[in-house]
């Protein structure tokens, strides 16, 4: 029945969350922050939609096995770094500068603009929360600091974007929350395990 599930659920599971996904947030980042390539590249949205459904697919595999296959694993976290990789350091903007209103996405947030950016800058950098799972909350915190604070720089550096102390707290806040969620996991699965 698990193998039934993996080969016929899970694909269609998959693709019809990724499309809902694309709909509901993915589209209008994608619109925010690359909207040159959305221009220029045929079929973005299949492409996007595509991608999606396969990460969610690994994922789910192995959330059905219970257990961690470290091939699909590193799969996932080679797509991810990918869309990543594009979605930080893509935009053809030529915008440089530096923004230190660190709470200023609040105001906007609340008046219902860009919220669909402020969420995705918590939610796209909870995956590197997970890779952190074995440091402690305070070396998680910092080591999270830095790489933001470097991507940040990178792309002030690289005509990309703005120095932005906002994405800074909002990035950080991503890995810290996908840190907690982890290591909660973590210890429930271990107590499963002791119960049993």
């Amino acid at each position: 029945m698990k193998k039934l599930t993996i080969w016929t659920v899970l694909p269609v599971l998959s693709l019809c969350a990724a499309v809902v996904m694309y709909y509901l947030w993915f589209q209008g980042w994608l619109q925010f922050y690359l909207r040159d390539v959305m221009d220029t590249v045929d079929h973005m949205g299949y492409i996007t939609v595509g991608v999606t459904a396969l990460m969610l697919y690994f994922s789910a595999v192995q959330l059905v096995n219970w257990k961690i296959n470290k091939t699909l694993l590193v799969l996932t976290y080679m797509i991810y770094f990918a869309i990543m990789m594009g979605l930080l350091f893509g935009k053809a903007s030529g915008a440089q500068g530096f923004s230190m209103d660190t709470f200023g996405f609040v105001d906007t947030f609340l008046a219902g603009n860009l919220r669909v950016i402020t969420i995705g800058n918590v939610l796209a950098f909870v995956p590197i929360g997970f890779l952190m799972k074995k440091l402690s909350p305070l070396m998680t915190l910092f080591s999270a600091g830095i790489l933001i604070f470097i991507v940040e720089g990178l792309q002030y550096a690289l005509h990309v974007g703005y120095f932005d102390t906002g994405d800074l707290f909002l990035n950080v806040s991503g890995i810290m929350f996908g840190y907690v969620i982890i290591r909660i996991f973590a210890s429930s699965h271990k107590q499963m395990i002791e119960q049993e």
